[in-house]
């Protein structure tokens, strides 16, 4: 599961999202710098509120109703489509978001030896190469949000069997407005890939 990504800093993302993609983005009230976040980590998610469009720092991670120390920061789109309910269900019927990234990291079961002498997991780097920046579906529920999974792709199949719902910008209305049953399938969103070598 995806448990790392990469931001730039706000001024890129509101470039990207007014400029190059013409939005009606509201001016943001907070600054926001290029980086690397994790779990429990504060980021800039794009979400329609107030009726207009607004980017709001959130925390990737919903408290798990299990672990309250402890947060769940993928959230399966097939849930959604369940009938038993989940703890997802308010948020993906009503506060769905956008995650805007430079790319993102997936570790593989592929191992290597590190010159200290343990092994590591292989990562990959992952982007959309036909945007500057890589949009992935997300929900979020009061100042927590979750990335959205889905059945990997092709490209990712080799690597992880699960992949964050990559949105392109003709989909953006679809996932923040609309019905979103269309977007699960995501065989055909292309990926560039990118072993991360290892610095250890």
């Amino acid at each position: 599961m995806c448990n790392q990504f990469h931001i730039p800093n706000l001024a890129t993302i509101q470039k990207y999202l007014k400029s190059d993609l013409d939005l009606p983005l509201a001016t943001p009230d907070f600054k926001s710098d290029s980086e690397n976040i994790f779990p429990k980590g504060i980021a800039p998610v794009l979400l329609f509120k107030d009726d207009e469009l607004q980017l709001k720092q959130k925390s990737w991670g919903f408290t798990s109703p299990f672990d309250p120390k402890k947060v769940i920061f993928n959230a399966r789109i097939e849930r959604f489509y369940e009938t038993k309910p989940s703890m997802w269900d308010k948020s993906f019927e009503k506060e769905r978001c956008i995650i805007i990234s430079d790319y993102f990291f997936e570790t593989s079961k592929e191992t290597y030896l590190g010159k200290n002498g343990k092994t590591y997991r292989q990562k990959y780097r992952f982007d959309n190469p036909n945007q500057p920046l890589t949009m992935i579906a997300g929900i979020y529920k009061k100042d927590q949000f979750s990335m959205v999974t889905t059945e990997p792709n092709s490209i990712m199949a080799p690597i992880h069997n699960r992949m964050p719902l990559i949105i392109t910008p003709s989909e953006l209305r679809q996932w923040l407005f609309q019905n979103f049953t269309s977007l699960v399938d995501r065989k055909n969103i292309p990926l560039q890939v990118e072993k991360v070598i290892p610095k250890n």
